[in-house]
């Protein structure tokens, strides 16, 4: 048979219906990969602008589901003219999760309408507990029971601490590790009070609900990767557990790479979310699911969080699922990852699952210019991607291990807090200048702390301002003004008001000089005047002479300024 080719297809002709299109500037980004970010309750402002001016008969509308009852209504919502050259729409998204959006135009005043020829955009709303979460980690195992866990609630709030993260409280396996499960759904009695006549369940109740009353979210960990090697699971059902065949038990254990190469925690096995028989497979899955539910249920009654353990190691096929089914059941819940993965994947994953916040590692970055240059990239990312900076975690070294005294504390938790994009916090035992890392695993008496913590008061103006000042609150608009210096870092946060020009932030890490800083702000204020100021932690007006000044800053220090053009000191 003679070879013979294919058909060659026709080409249509297809010329730009409507080219004025690709004339218009949006404010958005478009295309799922370039996804924003919004905050329920919070103004969405939509700007589209042409710089040969808009046509006489232009209208425009946004065209969304984001705030249907059932999320696939579709609601259009006009632009209004604010400027020969632009146009704006203003939405308050209403519901969590990620949505879609796009413009619609008519060129006769509203007759006929066309479609954007962009992609549709896309917008991750987190719910309203992420905007200013000022998180703090309560270590259970060197906190005595549940009950006096209950009582220290409003010492913690009235720090300033609207959110409490919770090591996980389940049974613990022999090496009593919280991330070291015997089951998922049972609390470790060394919590519980033992002449109580309430349940282990029904006493986590009762914290609860005294945490409701303060107005304090609270942050369940999920550890979805494995469980205890003498666990009820293990035991129990083996072949849900990943096998090696190396291993005299023939169970997969846990691990991690480090400098030392793959080491592996002796304590835990793999749980098989890749079991070849899909019956098996559903099991574990439909398993799984219902110990993150059941957990996340004590969150949502918070208006709290969840905390994806190693979400890095976890697989994404389970993870995609399960965090449909978690927005599905309770749509207002925040999710905060433990996620150490490489931007790409990140911004890939990230709107899929509903992330919230990324668990940021400040404590990694010892000297100034390395942190500098990581507070650089948590703004540059912060349009899709926002993190929980806190101070240190229950992972790392106190504050004094990491950074070489306890003073430390002062300026770290002020760039922290003060320099990122909203998301704050620390772990029990920093306020009281705690020296070494508190152990978690194992069965403690509870810790006494002296009875005044040192850095207290300082802690709860920190998270005073970041609550009450907006500026802080933000991505992308954090600008270091410390020419580059190797132990101060400068940062003005513009803010917006008649008088307020924003914020200057000024943190000497040096724990044994004082340092010098000038401050040339001519770049980001324009004015050659005087400036008055209010300096936040002291509570001293004062005015600068002009947007060009030095500063002297004693070691381990800081100062938050809040820069007016008149001595006026309103937010």
């Amino acid at each position: 048979m003679k070879t013979q080719h294919r058909r060659i297809p026709v080409l249509p002709n297809r010329p730009v219906t409507h080219p004025f299109a690709r004339q218009i500037v949006r404010s958005y980004p478009v295309g799922r990969q370039s996804f924003s970010r919004a905050c329920t309750g919070k103004n969405m402002s939509l700007v589209i602008t042409m710089e040969e001016g808009l046509p006489p008969k232009l209208k425009a509308n946004i065209l969304t589901t984001m705030n249907s009852k059932d999320g696939n209504e579709w609601q259009k919502i006009p632009f209004v003219r604010t400027h020969k050259k632009t146009m704006e729409c203003e939405l308050k998204p209403k519901r969590p999760g990620l949505h879609s959006f796009r413009a619609e135009f008519s060129m006769d005043n509203g007759t006929t309408w066309f479609r954007d020829t962009v992609p549709d955009a896309w917008v991750l709303v987190d719910p309203q507990q992420v905007d200013s979460l000022r998180m703090y980690t309560l270590i259970p195992n060197i906190s005595g029971t549940i009950a006096h866990w209950k009582a220290d609630l409003k010492r913690i709030n009235e720090m300033g601490f609207n959110a409490i993260h919770l090591l996980p409280l389940t049974l613990q396996d022999t090496s009593k590790s919280p991330y070291s499960a015997k089951d998922f759904f049972h609390i470790d009695p060394s919590y519980l009070d033992k002449n109580s006549k309430l349940s282990g369940l029904e006493q986590l109740e009762d914290f609860i609900e005294e945490a409701r009353t303060l107005n304090i979210r609270l942050c369940f960990d999920l550890v979805l990767n494995h469980i205890g090697l003498n666990s009820t699971m293990s035991k129990q059902a083996p072949d849900w557990i990943m096998a090696d065949p190396k291993r005299s038990d023939g169970l997969r254990r846990a691990g991690y790479w480090c400098e030392k190469g793959w080491l592996f925690w002796e304590d835990l096995v793999l749980i098989n979310y890749e079991h070849p028989s899909d019956s098996i497979r559903a099991e574990i899955w439909s398993y799984m699911t219902e110990y993150a539910l059941f957990w996340a249920k004590y969150a949502n009654d918070t208006n709290g969080f969840v905390r994806f353990d190693n979400l890095h190691s976890s697989n994404p096929e389970f993870i995609q699922g399960l965090t449909s089914e978690l927005h599905a059941r309770y749509p207002n819940i925040g999710i905060i990852a433990e996620y150490f993965t490489d931007e790409n994947i990140m911004l890939h994953t990230a709107p899929k699952w509903g992330l919230n916040l990324n668990l940021a590692t400040p404590w990694n970055f010892k000297f100034v210019p390395q942190l500098r240059e990581y507070l650089n990239y948590i703004h540059r990312v912060s349009m899709h991607i926002r993190y929980f900076m806190p101070v240190t975690s229950h992972d790392s070294g106190t504050p004094a291990q990491e950074f070489g005294g306890i003073y430390s504390t002062i300026p770290r938790y002020v760039a922290a807090a003060l320099m990122g994009t909203g998301a704050s916090g620390m772990v029990q035992g920093v306020e009281y200048g705690q020296e070494e890392k508190i152990d978690f695993i194992g069965k403690k008496p509870k810790m006494k702390f002296p009875s005044e913590a040192v850095f207290g008061l300082f802690i709860g103006k920190i998270n005073a301002i970041l609550a009450n000042y907006p500026a802080f609150r933000r991505g992308g608009n954090c600008v270091f003004v410390d020419n580059s210096h190797d132990a101060i870092l400068a940062a003005f946060r513009k803010s917006t008001g008649s008088q307020l020009f924003g914020f200057l932030v000024v943190c000497n890490f040096d724990i044994y000089h004082e340092q010098r800083i000038y401050i040339d702000l001519t770049k980001t204020i324009e004015t050659d005047e005087s400036i008055t100021y209010c300096e936040l932690l002291s509570e001293r007006v004062d005015s600068f002479p002009g947007p060009r000044f030095e500063l002297t800053l004693p070691p381990c220090s800081a100062e938050v300024f809040m820069l007016t053009e008149r001595d006026e000191n309103s937010k």
